[in-house]
């Protein structure tokens, strides 16, 4: 119930009368009428006249006695007599029929009483799902993922927070690497699973996901059967790469792993998805850098031979900071819990 505090009253309500110590008011700004009680020294309460109409009216045609309900509703038996005559004149019918022994629902009254039931339980509904709404509970999430990839882990934090969240509605929007990026960065999307850095101006990240980097050889390559390879040793080699256009973290990251090994790579090819790198691998247009998971889809055709000496892959969530989405905060605890139990496993 609304309790309108002295200032609440004075900067925003005015007075339309009073009567036997009640007060009834107009709200400019919510366009409501309110009535305040005054029933003790101390014991003050406001209500909307005509939601508290109908809450009145339902707690009366069940005791169908005026005492029994006015001391329910913690109100006077005249302040319950008025709201009840209002609300029949308000609908322009008699709802009750009073005598001095007893009270008795018209046909109308006992027809209203389910549909107003029907009306308060719509009405507090509709104030808890926007409550809901407000903290994140509820509402609509566009994902941005990698469309390219079959990522299990993502899979797993997307059941883990359906199961948290039910009640948010999850739109996965796949794309490539440098289109979540760009997609992130003009709000068309409220988060991303993706390597490399936005462009946003407060972005906020959470690292979900790190893996070996492998060197992706042909079956028949020399260097297949190893159990590891220092990124020295492929200096002669030649390289198929993701296209910066494609995905400017992958392409990039191929070139600073290089620089750091001290040689140029030879790419001699540029391709728009992995997939497209892993057919031209093992047709032995060249080799690749990709990380581990991602066997998975090499059908035994290639070799993954993990890369000592270079940084982790890594995956984050990234969103913009000042976005105004409250379901962000839904997926961004959901990425916490999931990333301490995934990272390094």
């Amino acid at each position: 119930m609304t309790i309108l505090t002295g200032k609440t009253l004075e900067m925003f309500f005015i007075l339309i009368y009073y009567y036997d110590n009640e007060t009834l008011w107009y709200c400019e700004i919510e366009k409501t009428y309110y009535c305040y009680t005054f029933s003790g020294a101390h014991d003050k309460e406001a209500y909307p006249v005509n939601i508290f109409q109908l809450e009145c009216f339902l707690a009366l045609s069940h005791s169908l006695n005026f005492t029994l309900t006015s001391e329910e509703m913690f109100i006077t038996q005249p302040t319950l007599s008025r709201n009840i005559a209002s609300l029949e004149q308000e609908i322009g019918m008699q709802l009750l029929i009073r005598n001095t022994k007893s009270v008795e629902l018209t046909a109308a009254g006992e027809a209203f009483a389910k549909r107003a039931a029907k009306m308060l339980e719509e009405y507090n509904r509709g104030i808890e799902e926007a409550k809901q709404a407000r903290d994140g509970v509820t509402g609509k999430l566009r994902l941005g993922i990698q469309q390219d990839a079959f990522e299990p882990f993502i899979v797993d934090l997307i059941h883990i927070f359906q199961a948290k969240h039910p009640d948010i509605q999850l739109q996965l929007c796949p794309m490539s690497m440098s289109q979540l990026i760009q997609a992130l960065d003009q709000g068309e999307l409220d988060a991303i699973i993706a390597a490399g850095q936005p462009g946003l101006k407060n972005p906020g990240k959470r690292l979900l996901f790190e893996r070996q980097e492998c060197a992706v050889l042909p079956n028949e390559h020399p260097l297949a059967l190893r159990e590891s390879v220092l990124m020295e040793e492929l200096k002669n080699e030649r390289f198929v790469a993701m296209s910066p256009a494609a995905s400017t973290s992958g392409h990039y990251l191929l070139l600073k792993y290089a620089n750091d090994a001290g040689f140029a790579p030879n790419i001699v090819s540029l391709v728009g998805s992995v997939p497209a790198v892993m057919m031209q691998v093992a047709c032995g247009v060249g080799i690749a850098v990709l990380y581990k998971d991602l066997s998975i889809n090499a059908h035994d055709r290639l070799r993954f031979v993990p890369l000592k000496g270079v940084d982790t892959f890594k995956r984050w969530l990234m969103w913009d900071m000042d976005s105004h989405n409250p379901a962000l905060d839904a997926i961004i605890s959901t990425a916490n819990e999931f990333s301490s139990k995934s990272l390094l496993s």
